[in-house]
Formats: C-alpha cells, sequence, structure tokens
C-alpha cells in the first residue's frame, strides 16, 4: 500500500493516508495481495459493499468491464478499460471520494504523468484525476480506432488487387476489434455522463461535459468505421464470387470451344466400316484440319461478340 498527497507542487509519498487541507487530496495505491486491507481504509462504505466489489474482479486485472457503482453517497467505485502501446486492453479500477482516489494497482498506471498534471495545476480533487485519465483513455480508443482504419484500407487495397480467403478471417478479426471498441466508448460515455452529473466546478479546466461530447464523437468515428468493415465484407464477397465467376465463364468457354470436336471424335468413334475416310490416309489430316477450323470458327465468333474479354 502506498499513499500520495497530490498538490500543485506535485505527488509526494507520504506514510498512511492523511486528511489533506484545501486545495490537495490524497491518491492510494492497493497492490492485489492488499486487497484485503480496503475494507479498513474504506471502513465508512461498509465491509459488504467492498467484499462485492472485489469478489468480481481479477486480481491480475484481465476483467475490462467498465463499470460506476455508488457504494456510499460519498464513495464511487470506477472501472475504466485502456489500452497499451501493444494494443493490448487492461483494467483501471478506483473507488473515487471527495478527498481520496483509492486504485487498485495497475503497473501500467504511471505516477509521473499524474505528478505532471498536479504541478501544471490540474488536479485540485481526486474528480479531476478520474477526468484526466478519461481523456488519457479517449486518446488510446482513438489511436486503436486509427489502427483500425488503417488494417480496413489496406486490406480493401488487398481484395481489389487479389482477393485471397485469409482476407476473411482478418476481415471478421477487425468486425470483432470494432464491436469491442463500441461497447467500451458506449460504456465509457455512460460513466463520464453520470461522472458530469455530479460534478459542478470546472475553474477554467476542461469539463466532464467536454469529455462526454468527445467520446460521443468518437463514438460516432467508431460506428462509421463498422459500416466501412461491413462494406468491406461486402466488396470481398463481390471480389470473390467475380472471381468464381471469371473461373465459371473460362470452363464454359473451353467447354464450348472444344463441343463440336468431342461430336466429331464421337462420330467417328463408332464401331462401323462404311465410314468416309475410315480407311483413308488423309482420314487423320483432315480431322485435324477441321478441328483447326472449328475452333477458329468458334474463337472468331466469341472474340467478335466480346465473349472473351
Amino acid at each position: 500500500m502506498q499513499h500520495y498527497l497530490v498538490s500543485p507542487e506535485g505527488l509526494k509519498e507520504i506514510e498512511s493516508q492523511q486528511i489533506p487541507a484545501e486545495g490537495k487530496f490524497s491518491i492510494t495505491l492497493f497492490n492485489a495481495e492488499e486487497w484485503k486491507l480496503l475494507n479498513g481504509h474504506l471502513a465508512f462504505a461498509g465491509s459488504a459493499e467492498i467484499d462485492r466489489v472485489l469478489g468480481n474482479l481479477n486480481p491480475q486485472g484481465n476483467s475490462f468491464n467498465q463499470r460506476f457503482e455508488r457504494l456510499h453517497p460519498s464513495l464511487f467505485f470506477i472501472g475504466y478499460s485502456d489500452f497499451a502501446d501493444d494494443t493490448k486492453e487492461f483494467a483501471i479500477y478506483f473507488f473515487l471520494s471527495a478527498n481520496d482516489m483509492t486504485i487498485l494497482r495497475n503497473d501500467r498506471l504511471e505516477l509521473s504523468q499524474i505528478n505532471d498534471w498536479a504541478r501544471r495545476g490540474l488536479l485540485t480533487t481526486p474528480s479531476d484525476l478520474a477526468q484526466l485519465l478519461g481523456m488519457e483513455i479517449l486518446e488510446h480508443h482513438q489511436r486503436q480506432l486509427e489502427l483500425l482504419e488503417d488494417d480496413v484500407d489496406r486490406i480493401e487495397e488487398n481484395i481489389l488487387e487479389t482477393p485471397e480467403r485469409w482476407q476473411r478471417s482478418e476481415i471478421i478479426n477487425l468486425h470483432k476489434k470494432i464491436l469491442g471498441l463500441k461497447k467500451s466508448l458506449n460504456a465509457h460515455q455512460t460513466i463520464f455522463s453520470r461522472l458530469a452529473a455530479m460534478d459542478n466546478h470546472d475553474q477554467g479546466k476542461p469539463s466532464w461535459k467536454d469529455l462526454v461530447a468527445d467520446t460521443q464523437q468518437k463514438l460516432e468515428n467508431a460506428r462509421q468505421t463498422h459500416e466501412l468493415i461491413e462494406i468491406l465484407m461486402e466488396a470481398y464477397q463481390q471480389a470473390i464470387d467475380n472471381r468464381a465467376n471469371d473461373i465459371m465463364k473460362v470452363l464454359t468457354l473451353l467447354a464450348t470451344i472444344l463441343l463440336p470436336i468431342n461430336l466429331v471424335t464421337s462420330f467417328f468413334g463408332m464401331n462401323f466400316e462404311a465410314m468416309p475416310l475410315i480407311h483413308s490416309p488423309l482420314g487423320m489430316p483432315l480431322f485435324f484440319g477441321v478441328s483447326v477450323l472449328i475452333v477458329t470458327a468458334v474463337l472468331i465468333l466469341f472474340w467478335r461478340k466480346h465473349w472473351l474479354r
């Protein structure tokens, strides 16, 4: 367990939790193995509520359910989900009160960033920190959205060149990712809206309402990307159908060209003695000559009708 005091001078580690003065608040970090101590740290909320919340969480931080719960008139439990540089999703869970933010520790949370925000005068309440974390998360969601759009462009270009079977699995994977991104943005918008309804101070800083509006815009962008992915799937299917049609066209043309020759060979293959040219030395050359003429005539006919294009 680690305690920090947040002031305009930055983060200062303290021995134990203190009642902060005006314009300051505290941050407490709990490791997963210390969660049992939360009942004492947040005793005013009631141990039953704390146990219920912790019972639904994964100590490894692999649960990404965005959450907003009011555990006490002045205590809220909030769950964000964020993306790391390697595009893997991770959870940020914290308890928010008027003078303290209790964070279920996550190694990806950067204290240096929080210290910078404090020195720049952006942090006067725990709500400010929750808002700035929300803005960071929103930027990371936007980055994921841009990566998805780049993948859509790349696959679309490949489809236009040569449709392949592996492209279908990639499109399905993109579809799953955009659905997850939309779900995450929707959940965060709900959380931000609830926090905006409770927060009344802005003091010249970005407000929760601005964050809600930005989230709505990102959500609209995600919906548009979702539509592009669905159009991409339709384009892929159309390209595959066109390719199949081209193959069937070639096979049909070959069958049509060879059909007259098959008819001739079937005729001369009958078991009769009295057949023209059957015993003549000119029979075979004449047969090949007629076959070449038939194929040439059929090709000329197809070319004039533009069936060979």
